[in-house]
C-alpha cells in the first residue's frame, strides 16, 4: 500500500528545523572544509531571520531551502531595498521535484507584497536556467579583480603609520571603520550589529592603520573559500597603500594575493590602479566570487527609486518611452527631456515588451552568454542613454 507523503510548505523555517536546514547545507556547500554555512553568513542564518529561510518539508524532514534577505543599497543619492537570494538548496534523495522552485517562489511572492523593487544572487553558469524560469538574468560583469605576486610588493609604499590587527570587540576601531565605509557614494547600508558580524567572519582579518593611535586606514583579508584575498578597504590612500604592501608581505610568497573591486570608484581602486599591476580580469573570475544575477520584482518602484542616475543619464536626451511585462501586462512609462524624468504606470503606443528576465538584462546589462536585446518600439534611444545601471555589492556583502 502506498502512502501519500506529507509535503508542507513553502513555508518560514521552524525553531525546530533551523539545525535541520543548517546541517543539510553544510553537507551540501561545506563538505571536506572546516567553514560552515551558519558562521560565513551570519546575517542571514540566525533564528531572529527563520521568517526569511523558506522551506519545504515531507513527513517532517526539510527537503528544499531558499533564504530571502533585504538589504538597503545607496547608490550616488538614490536608496532602495535589494533583496538578496542565498543558500538554495535541494535534499539529495528529492531533486528535480520543484521544491526548490517552490520556495523561490514563495520568496518572489515575499518580495512583491513587501516592496522590495531588485533582487539579486550569485551562483554558477550552470545554474543560469534555474533562476531565469523564475525571473532572473545572469548580469554583466560587476566588479574586476588584481592578482598581486610577491614581486609586485614593492609597487607599494610604505608610511608612517602604525600597523595593528583589529579584534573583534573594539567599538572604538569599529565605529572609525564604519565612518570610513559610510563616506562611500555606493555601498549598502550597515547598522552597528551588521558592522559588527562582518567584521567577526572567521578566517578574516582586518589590518589597521593608526596615526597617533587615530585610525587613518583599513584593509580586510580573508582566508575563506568564499572570501578570498583582499576583500574591502578604506580611508587616507597613503595609509591604505602601505597595508596593502604590507597584507603582501605576509601572503605566502608562492601564491598570488586577488583583489575584488567594484566598479565605481573606492579608496582600494585607486591605490591599485595608481600601483598599475598587470594582472587585471573581471571580478568574475575571482576565487569565491560567482555570476551575479539580478531581477527586476517591480519596474515602476524601481525606476522611482533610482531618479537620481534616471535625471543624470538623461542630460541631453529627450523622448518617451514605455515598457510593458509580457508577464504580468504591467507597463511603466518613462518621459525624459534633458535630465528630468518623470515616471508613470500609463502605456503608450508601440510600447517595447520584454520577459522579466529581458528586463533585467536591459536595466543591469547582461552575462555574455545571453543573446542580445533586439529592442523594438518607440523610445530606444532613451533607454540606451539610461541604462545600464550599476550598483556595487562589495565583497564583504555577499552572500
Amino acid at each position: 500500500m502506498n502512502v501519500t507523503p506529507n509535503i508542507d510548505g513553502p513555508r518560514a523555517c521552524s525553531a525546530e528545523e533551523f539545525d535541520q536546514v543548517l546541517t543539510m547545507l553544510n553537507r551540501i556547500f561545506r563538505t571536506g572544509s572546516d567553514q560552515r554555512a551558519q558562521t560565513d553568513y551570519p546575517l542571514i542564518f540566525n533564528h531572529a531571520r527563520r521568517d526569511n529561510m523558506r522551506v519545504v518539508t515531507i513527513d517532517g524532514q526539510v527537503v528544499a531551502h531558499v533564504p530571502v534577505w533585504p538589504r538597503k543599497i545607496l547608490a550616488g543619492g538614490d536608496s532602495f531595498t535589494m533583496a538578496i537570494i542565498g543558500g538554495t538548496a535541494t535534499h539529495e534523495d528529492h531533486r528535480h521535484q520543484g521544491y526548490a522552485t517552490l520556495c523561490l517562489r514563495d520568496n518572489v511572492r515575499i518580495m512583491r507584497e513587501r516592496g522590495w523593487a531588485v533582487s539579486v544572487l550569485w551562483t554558477i553558469e550552470p545554474t543560469f536556467p534555474f533562476y531565469r524560469n523564475s525571473g532572473w538574468e545572469s548580469a554583466r560583469s560587476q566588479g574586476e579583480m588584481y592578482t598581486l605576486k610577491a614581486s609586485d610588493t614593492g609597487n607599494f609604499r610604505m608610511s608612517h603609520h602604525q600597523i595593528a590587527r583589529y579584534e573583534p570587540g573594539n567599538k572604538t576601531h569599529l565605529r572609525a571603520i564604519a565612518r570610513l565605509h559610510d563616506i562611500e557614494q555606493y555601498r549598502i547600508d550597515r547598522s552597528p550589529d551588521d558592522y559588527e558580524a562582518l567584521f567577526s567572519l572567521p578566517k578574516m582579518h582586518t589590518l589597521l592603520s593608526l596615526d597617533d593611535g587615530v585610525l587613518a586606514a583599513y584593509l580586510t583579508v580573508g582566508h575563506g573559500t568564499n572570501k578570498l584575498g583582499l576583500v574591502e578597504g578604506g580611508g587616507d590612500p597613503r595609509a591604505l597603500e602601505a597595508l596593502v604592501r604590507h597584507a603582501r608581505s605576509e601572503w605566502p610568497e608562492d601564491e598570488e594575493l586577488q583583489v575584488t573591486l567594484p566598479l565605481t570608484h573606492c579608496g582600494l581602486g585607486g591605490v591599485l590602479k595608481a600601483a598599475k599591476p598587470s594582472r587585471r580580469r573581471a571580478a568574475e573570475e575571482a576565487s569565491g566570487v560567482g555570476f551575479q544575477m539580478m531581477r527586476v520584482n517591480d519596474a515602476g518602484l524601481l525606476m522611482t527609486q533610482i531618479s537620481n542616475h534616471l535625471h543624470r543619464q538623461s542630460s541631453g536626451v529627450c523622448g518617451n518611452v514605455c515598457l510593458v511585462s509580457e508577464d504580468t501586462d504591467e507597463s511603466v512609462t518613462l518621459r525624459v527631456c534633458d535630465g528630468s524624468v518623470k515616471v508613470t504606470n500609463d502605456r503608450l503606443p508601440d510600447p517595447i515588451i520584454l520577459s522579466r528576465p529581458q528586463l533585467a538584462q536591459l536595466v543591469f546589462g547582461a552575462h555574455p552568454s545571453v543573446p542580445r536585446l533586439n529592442l523594438r518600439g518607440s523610445g530606444v534611444h532613451v533607454l540606451d542613454a539610461l541604462f545600464p545601471f550599476y550598483f556595487p555589492v562589495w565583497e564583504l556583502d555577499h552572500s
